[in-house]
């Protein structure tokens, strides 16, 4: 009952403040469920008309442009570009306005601070609320959700308790702190959902296969995985384990959700609401066809903010049409996988530890290294001037153990990956 409440209280407060996101949940749904019809085609145009046009008006990157004003003509941009160039993509119409920070480490290693406007963060918030239906979670049920609570994402008391939000550190994954999670699950008889980096989802199976376990019955109707690729292993023990299938959602903390599996299929329905998407040749800006693997460039159709036109996501995938050539779909996402980490005593620790990095001003790039089972090594390219290797240091220090020996090493650039990529987290000790 109280859940119910909780999801008639939100319509009803939105309802009250003019139903921005009831008109947007509408919206993302018939554009998503209908992408053949004329209106969902001619929405879809309009958006990113508008928003490239918004773009030209009001940044002065953009208004470099020459015409004809078509998406073919902006160019492809990244982390690095936006980051070093900022004041550039900022919109002179919201500079003033209240904007919404949000920072990424990065999957290619360059930590990354854009703002969202408040629209678009209306435009997320609905976003995950229609996926996670899609997936079997409904607004106001009860969410277990696991990852690096950071300073960015914490929340107060009273927010997550409104929100029905159960948080977990994905750093206090040990077998203790998973036995501990398991039994508050299955003595909260409310029906819930499970939203968890997919490795966290590995280190629950790989406990319950220690102890032998049986199905844990705690009525999860939900379990999506993010950040990283959902391992063959997590999908197949968790369904065993939970009864409920295992969906996989593509995000970035920059943008927000670019799509996401459907319980049918393994095949990642592309959020065409929200985004246009595009699949480039890895060599050049052109597009590949369609069963060929190539960089994945978004476009937000709504983030006037800061506008990311043609943003290079750093991610590699395949498109192909869907079943009936219905909308295209994501095959295939690479690129967002990392060694694992083990402290001091050989306990295994989550690489997105890394995320800290966050906290720091003046990092461009980094990579953090296990060298030996005791010796780690963050290799940093810095703005000159960086004087904070001290307090990152302590920050790490409880993570790996008192007696871990961690190193800071200097360095002008951190090789890519042919993937185009730089591996955030190398672990050395675990391969050796």
């Amino acid at each position: 009952m109280i859940d119910y409440l909780r999801y008639i209280a939100f319509w009803v407060l939105d309802f009250l403040r003019g139903g921005s996101f009831r008109k947007n949940y509408k919206d993302v749904k018939s554009i998503n469920e209908n992408f053949n019809s004329k209106t969902s085609k001619n929405k879809r145009e309009q958006y990113l008309n508008d928003v490239m046009q918004h773009a030209i008006k009001t940044t002065t990157f953009y208004k470099k442009l020459d015409p004809p004003i078509s998406l073919e003509n902006f160019p492809i941009v990244n982390k690095n570009l936006i980051r070093d160039n900022f004041h550039e993509f900022e919109s002179t119409l919201f500079k003033d306005k209240k904007n919404y920070k949000v920072a990424t480490s990065g999957s290619t290693g360059t930590p990354f601070t854009t703002y969202l406007s408040n629209n678009k963060r209306i435009r997320n918030s609905v976003d995950t609320i229609y996926f996670a239906e899609k997936s079997g979670f409904k607004l106001g049920k009860k969410l277990f959700y696991i990852r690096l609570w950071d300073q960015q994402h914490k929340k107060s008391r009273l927010s997550f308790w409104i929100q029905n939000i159960v948080c977990h550190d994905v750093s206090q994954l040990t077998d203790n702190d998973i036995d501990g999670l398991l039994k508050k699950m299955t003595k909260d008889n409310s029906t819930k959902g499970f939203l968890a980096y997919a490795s966290a989802y590995d280190a629950i199976c790989h406990y319950l296969d220690k102890i032998n376990s049986g199905p844990v019955f705690c009525n999860v109707s939900s379990i999506i995985a993010i950040s990283e690729g959902l391992s063959d292993y997590a999908r197949t023990s968790m369904k065993k384990y939970f009864c409920c299938d295992v969906v996989s959602r593509y995000s970035a903390s920059e943008t927000g959700i670019l799509a996401q599996q459907s319980v049918e299929s393994s095949k990642y329905d592309i959020n065409w609401g929200s985004y246009y998407i595009e699949i480039l040749n890895v060599d050049e800006d052109t597009p590949v066809d369609f069963g060929e693997m190539g960089r994945i460039v978004i476009t937000d159709l709504f983030n006037y903010a800061v506008p990311m036109i043609r943003y290079d996501t750093g991610d590699l995938g395949v498109m192909n049409l869907g079943k009936s050539h219905e909308a295209p779909v994501l095959s295939k996402v690479e690129g967002r996988k990392m060694d694992m980490l083990y402290d001091t005593n050989g306990q295994l620790i989550t690489s997105h530890i890394v995320h800290q990095i966050c906290l720091f001003k003046g990092i461009n790039q980094y990579q953090l290294i296990q060298e030996t089972k005791t010796s780690y090594t963050f290799k940093i390219n810095a703005a000159l001037g960086f004087n904070q290797e001290k307090e990152l240091i302590e920050i790490y220090q409880p993570y790996f153990g008192e007696d871990a020996i961690i190193k800071v090493d200097y360095v002008d650039d951190i090789p890519l990956l042919s993937s185009g990529k730089r591996k955030k987290v190398i672990n050395l000790y675990y391969k050796n």
